[in-house]
């Protein structure tokens, strides 16, 4: 019986080396654009607004959007701005519509946008462009949750200042404006470029 038990051992140690091994794939991205661009480098904007702004970008170029990726990334960005406004939306749906405007887009389009390396800087001056000033933080000073807010006296003088400047849109709506506007304005351009 020992030996059986020997040779039952051997056995099992000769066909599994004989098994064919189990290749290892890498993960795949956790986004299409993720392979291309990249939020790794100083004041990067995020994969969805490089893709957005480098659209935008791209015009004129070699590399811009022709008529008929237009027309297949209309519907794709009007999507973001449906998904954008929704509480429910899942960070999982916005991200699968970006794969698709990813996937409309050419590797050399893809690229030229990573070569931009679009930051929340260039947002805001994009956004300035349009009346829209964004709240932009300290570096290494976070926002203590309960602290309280500006002072009616603190917040009359911020709009002031802002209507001096010719901003008009501040604040919470600054912040629902700036989400779609960027997007609402790639609309635009590739609505000019349909036939």
């Amino acid at each position: 019986m020992k030996q059986l038990s020997i040779f039952i051992f051997i056995f099992s140690i000769l066909l599994s080396a004989c098994a064919p091994a189990t290749e290892t794939t890498p993960a795949p991205p956790t986004s299409v654009a993720g392979v291309y661009l990249s939020t790794e480098y100083a004041d990067a904007a995020s994969l969805r607004n490089q893709l957005a702004f480098g659209t935008l970008q791209l015009s004129g170029t070699p590399n811009a959007v022709n008529a008929e990726q237009a027309q297949a990334l209309i519907p794709l960005w009007q999507a973001i701005i449906a998904l954008s406004g929704g509480e429910t939306t899942a960070s999982e749906e916005l991200t699968a519509v970006q794969d698709q405007i990813s996937q409309t887009m050419t590797p050399a389009q893809l690229q030229a946008i990573a070569a931009l390396q679009i930051t929340n800087t260039d947002l805001s001056a994009f956004y300035a462009e349009y009346g829209i000033a964004l709240p932009t933080p300290v570096p290494g000073l976070a926002k203590v949750p309960g602290s309280g807010g500006k002072t009616e006296e603190e917040k009359a003088a911020a709009q002031a200042t802002a209507a001096a400047a010719g901003i008009t849109n501040t604040g919470t709506s600054a912040g629902q404006a700036a989400k779609t506007l960027l997007f609402e304005k790639v609309i635009e351009t590739l609505k000019l470029i349909t036939p």
